[in-house]
């Protein structure tokens, strides 16, 4: 209907003046082509090569159903590695054993290829295993570790991932036995200076007594110094009121005691206010200094304990699992692509080979 409406429509009909019988008509058809697909054209060309077209999408929905039928069922088998730390900045932030991007690096390039080589090595009657993936989570330490294949070989695949973790965790574990013997060094040190201070701390508490005694000392000689002085003095009037030649040898006797009392008198209290006050201060100041110094050593043994306890081990989080679902394209997804590939597959080989019909048509035309 379409083309029939088509062709009239091209068709216009003229009458020129010039022409003396007006009994004659003429016609003239316009040379224009529509070049619309017309979908009547396209269904028609599907029908008749139907036989083609539902070949090839049986043939293509027959190799899907067998492939879901025959092809095995895979699972994914996943570990999570965490990369151990050393200390924490002061920032707070952890100093990791190896950077994240280097040990990626190392399982990419070195511990998956030899954990892989060595059990083909030990196991011949496999010639390849699954390719094992590793991927970095993004500003992290943290590592997932991936193998999908079949449940058969589910001991297999945990191998393998566990043997990949131990390669990185000796690794590691080398570095780390080097901070801890560094730290544990250091916390003998700080021990054995915590001894040593403790020791002179109670040297300095000895001081401090002996300076106790030497105080109570000073203080009976300078009571005794004074009452001598008060003696001397009593024996002074009395040789001042005494007559006679022996009065003046006597006085000068006198004199010479009380002089060399009040001499005597002062350097003792000269050396009990000023000079014990003076080393008394001193060695109170050690004291305290030698205190300090042991407060101070106490926190660096704690803050070196502390780092001991939160050295953290290169390990895997969880141990390697198999996944709850299937992975890759299940049964009924293989059946639908393999429909949809044969449907396309038909439509192409239809349309091709009704190309091909058209050519050697036309071929044998001109």
């Amino acid at each position: 209907m379409k083309s029939e409406k088509n062709e009239r429509d091209n068709v216009r009909l003229i009458e020129p003046p010039s022409i003396a019988d007006p009994s004659l008509r003429y016609v003239m058809v316009d040379s224009v082509h529509d070049d619309e697909i017309s979908l009547l054209d396209l269904w028609l060309v599907l029908v008749k090569r139907r036989s083609l077209f539902l070949s090839l999408v049986l043939l293509a929905l027959l190799i899907g159903v067998s492939a879901a039928l025959t092809l095995p069922v895979k699972y994914n088998y996943s570990t999570t590695l965490e990369i151990g730390g050393l200390s924490y900045d002061s920032q707070g932030k952890l100093v990791l054993v190896e950077q994240p991007t280097s040990v990626l690096a190392k399982l990419k390039q070195s511990y998956i290829p030899f954990v892989t080589h060595a059990y083909l090595q030990e196991n011949p009657e496999f010639e390849d295993v699954p390719a094992i993936n590793a991927k970095l989570e993004k500003n992290s330490n943290i590592i997932f570790m991936d193998v999908s294949g079949t449940e058969k070989y589910r001991n297999i695949y945990v191998q393998l991932l566990n043997s990949i973790v131990d390669q990185v965790r000796q690794d590691h574990k080398r570095i780390s036995l080097l901070k801890v013997k560094d730290l544990e060094l250091s916390q003998y040190k700080l021990k054995n200076l915590i001894s040593v201070l403790k020791n002179e701390e109670q040297f300095i508490q000895s001081q401090i007594g002996r300076m106790d005694k030497k105080e109570l000392l000073l203080k009976n000689r300078i009571k005794e110094t004074r009452n001598q002085l008060k003696i001397s003095s009593k024996a002074k009037k009395n040789v001042a009121g005494a007559k006679g030649d022996a009065k003046a040898l006597s006085l000068l006797v006198v004199d010479n005691d009380i002089r060399s009392m009040r001499v005597e008198l002062a350097d003792l209290e000269e050396e009990l206010k000023i000079t014990l006050e003076n080393s008394r201060e001193e060695i109170s100041a050690k004291l305290i200094k030698n205190q300090q110094k042991q407060a101070q050593t106490n926190m660096s043994i704690e803050k070196v304990a502390v780092e001991l306890d939160n050295l953290l081990e290169t390990r895997a989080i969880t141990e390697p699992m198999q996944s709850i679902k299937p992975v890759g394209l299940g049964k009924k997804l293989t059946v639908v692509i393999s429909l949809v590939v044969g449907i396309f597959i038909g439509l192409f080989a239809v349309f091709f080979a009704e190309f091909l019909g058209k050519a050697r048509q036309r071929s044998a035309e001109q």
